[in-house]
Parts: C-alpha cells; structure tokens; sequence
C-alpha cells in the first residue's frame, strides 16, 4: 500500500525514515547549489561575454527569490497543503536544474536560476511544517536537528564542489552534479510523504501584504548584499533600504488593519515564536560572519593554502553536523530552554576567543575555536526550531516553517555582508589593519550573542507568564 494512502496508525518508522530522506536531500541540495555557482562566475564573464555585475544576478537572483517567497510558500502550504506545495517545489527545482545547465546566454541562465530558486522556496517553507504534522512529538528535535546538519553540509560542501568543477570538468556539471539526487528526492518525497487533506478556510489571499512584503524582503537583502560593493554611504545604498523601509512600514500599517493578514501575527505574538525568530536570525548571522571572514584570516595572516584552509574550516560543519541530531534528540526529552542557551554560550565563547587573540592563535587553536561555534550552533537550530513550532498554532504550521527558513537566509545574507564589509577594510593593507578589521568583526559577533542571550531569556520569561495566565504548566513550555 502507497504511504499516501495511509493513515497515521499504518505511517510505520520505515515510511518515517524514507519520509525524512527526502526531507534532507532536499534541504542538502538546495543549499548546495547556492553556493556551488560562486567559484565560477569569473569564468562565466568570458564564457558569455557579460560583465561581472550581470553575473552576479546568477548568485544574487537565486537568494533574492527564495528570501522574498519563502513566506508566501508556508502560506499556500497552509491553505492548499504542504505535501502539495513542498512536492512540486521538488519538481519545479529539478527540471530547472536540467535546462539551466543549457542556457544560451546569461539572461536566461538568470531566468532559469530563478525557477531553481522558486523550487526551492516551495520546499524550504514547508518542510518543517511537514516534520511536525507527520512526527511524533518525542521525535520532531532530532529531525529537526538532522534538516539542520543537512543545511549546514550542503552549504559547505557546495564551493568545493564548485572549486573541483570549475577546475577539471565543463561549467555545465554546476547544474548538473545534483540532478540525480533532485530527482531521487522527488520520487522519495511523492511516494512517502503522505496525502493530508488541509482543512481550508474560506480566507481570502492578502495580495496586498505579500506584494509588500516581496517587496520589502527583497530590497532589504538586495541593499545588504551590495551594499560593500556599492559603498554603505553611497546614493544607489540610500535609496535602496530607503524604499525598504517605506515597504515595511507600509507593510505593518496595512496588515495590523486587515481581518485576515498576510504574516501570521497571531502567532508572532507568542514570545516563543517571536523571539525565538529573532535568535534563529541572529544564530546565522554569527556562523555566516564566521565562515566569511575566516578564510581571510587563514589564507592572509596564517598563510595557508586555500585548500589547507578549506580542510581548516571543516571542523564547523562537522561539529554540527555531530551535535544537531544530538541535541535534537536530546531536546525532546529535556525540552529546547537549556540546549539554546549553552548554544548561545558555546558560540559566544569561540567568537570572544577570536576577537581577544586574533594575533596570537596556532592553527591548532583556531580549528577548536571553529568546533566550538559549530558545537553551539548545533545546540541551537534544533532545539530553536523545535521550541517554535510547539507554539506555533497547528494551521499556520507553513506560515512559521517559512518564517524560520527566511530568518536563517536573512542571517545568512547579513553575516556574509557584516563579514566581508568589515574585513573589506583591512584587506591589502598590511597585517596590523587586518588584525583590527578581524577583531571587529568579533567583536560585533560578541554583542549579537550576548543581545540575542537577553532576548531569549526576557522571551521565556514572557512566555512563562503566559503559560500561567492560561493555567499551564510551566516546565511544559520548554
């Protein structure tokens, strides 16, 4: 019998197992191949005679479109079905895979990437919401924390992949090399993903409030993402996250005055989901900030290879990787509260080690500082992404699931641009300026971790006061 026709009783481990397979192949290659195209886009300005600045759209197009739609996803999930959305997500990423791999030119290789990155908007936003309908309660940590060492993985293993690519075989197999497991992970997801009909309300869509919000979220990580290159100071900057904000303001005015808005504010009224947002963006933009200015650092002042490097920087994922199942599990009989905080604390150990030695560090030392922040981030995004959902309400599921998915992108985007906007002042002139601009970035990381540490606590204790004002007990809110 089809896992789709099946009904809870009869959804065995082993259907679980396949179920969560796809999950994370889904969540490895979607991350995977947003990274694997950066290595060669100088290549790309000779192989379609462009410039650098319309290349770029093949790496900047494919992060603006899943940032902008990622809640617009959750939100069709909720009305139509996650199974539905998350499944031709899968079919939509793989068949643009195939045929951007034989773009004619750069237009509709940027075209194409942007269908890829729809795809993997459909399948980001709902999969998390998937995971806790079709999980029990007591398994839903771990395999949150088995989608987190996904993501993580696929992240760092994609501009190696690039690297590799770009130096032996044809530029084409950057599209290419994921195909067979897309596809893998299409059939996976179709055959034991079950069918689950979505109790659909009469609501009507607020067009309104996702075309602000695309627009909002979209010039906002637009704005960050160029802002190095363009100047923070410069007009183009100004006039970017200045029509950001007037989207996001117009945005909260008209969906505090609608009936059925489009973010989903009930929810994001409950401390445990708003704040715990808040640590979840906060979390990557300290890993992403990390994982950029580190290679300098490696490559400039410790002089290494970057391939040496690139095994140095290993030791991250590969803590996370360790830790995410782990403290998932772990977080399901224990609850979320603890794990994030040592989380938090793990992190900000290894970043405060950074920024008080950045001159005096053996690269035996910088390898365990890197454990560590992949310790802690492991302690955090499944514990974090747990705790959410349990106070999500059940038919905004996708909603909150494309939430969490926008603010680890947004984390992302934001510690890449922190990263590379401060080491970009230290780079080329001499190790001293280096040095400061090394220990800037660190030193920032340091007041986010403790900023995010307060917000957490003073969010709990919100929540806490919540749970006994509607007669719960407290130690079940976490």
């Amino acid at each position: 019998m089809s896992p789709s026709k099946l009904d809870h009783q009869a959804f065995t481990s082993t259907h679980r197992m396949f179920m969560m397979m796809a999950i994370c192949m889904g969540a490895f290659i979607s991350h995977f191949t947003a990274g694997i195209v950066n290595v060669s886009l100088p290549r790309f300005v000779n192989i379609f005679e462009t410039s650098l600045s319309m290349v770029q759209w093949v790496t900047t197009g494919y992060l603006l479109v899943i940032a902008s739609l990622l809640p617009v996803m959750g939100k069709l999930g909720d009305r139509y079905g996650y199974r539905l959305i998350h499944n031709l997500g899968y079919v939509c990423f793989s068949v643009s895979s195939i045929l951007v791999a034989f773009s004619p030119n750069i237009s509709v290789m940027i075209i194409l990437r942007m269908v890829q990155a729809i795809g993997a908007a459909m399948f980001q936003a709902t999969n998390i919401a998937i995971i806790s309908i079709y999980l029990p309660k007591e398994k839903r940590g771990r395999a949150l924390g088995m989608v987190s060492t996904a993501v993580a993985i696929g992240g760092m293993s994609g501009p190696i992949a690039g690297g590799f690519i770009a130096e032996w075989l044809s530029w084409q197999w950057l599209f290419l090399i994921h195909v067979p497991a897309a596809l893998i992970a299409t059939w996976l997801a179709f055959r034991y993903i079950p069918v689950r009909r979505p109790e659909r309300k009469l609501v009507p869509h607020d067009r309104v409030g996702a075309l602000l919000f695309i627009i909002s979220i979209a010039t906002v990580i637009y704005g960050i993402s160029n802002g190095t290159a363009w100047g923070w100071t410069s007009s183009a900057t100004i006039a970017v996250m200045t029509l950001a904000i007037v989207a996001l303001i117009s945005l909260l005015l008209w969906e505090l005055r609608q009936e059925f808005p489009f973010l989903p504010l009930q929810a994001l009224r409950n401390p445990a989901v708003s704040f715990g947002l808040i640590v979840s963006c906060a979390s990557f933009v300290m890993a992403n900030t990390v994982l950029v200015a580190m290679p300098f650092y490696l490559t400039g002042t410790a002089g290494l290879s970057p391939l040496t490097a690139g095994y140095f920087m290993t030791a991250y994922p590969v803590l996370l990787a360790f830790t995410g199942p782990v403290a998932g599990y772990l977080s399901d009989r224990y609850g979320s509260r603890r794990f994030m905080f040592f989380g938090l604390f793990a992190m900000g150990s290894g970043i405060s080690f950074f920024a008080l030695y950045p001159e005096q560090l053996p690269t035996v030392w910088i390898v365990s500082a890197l454990a560590v922040i992949g310790l802690g981030m492991g302690l955090i995004a499944s514990p974090n992404n747990s705790f959410i959902m349990q106070h999500a309400p059940t038919e905004q599921a996708g909603s909150i699931g494309g939430m969490i998915a926008l603010t680890r992108n947004a984390g992302m985007v934001l510690g890449a641009a922190l990263g590379l906007g401060v080491m970009n002042g230290g780079i080329g002139q001499g190790q001293a300026p280096l040095f400061q601009a090394f220990k800037a970035v660190f030193e920032v990381n340091v007041f986010i971790c403790i900023g995010a540490m307060v917000i957490l606590g003073y969010g709990i204790r919100l929540q806490a006061r919540r749970g006994k004002s509607c007669g719960k007990d407290k130690a079940s809110l976490f």
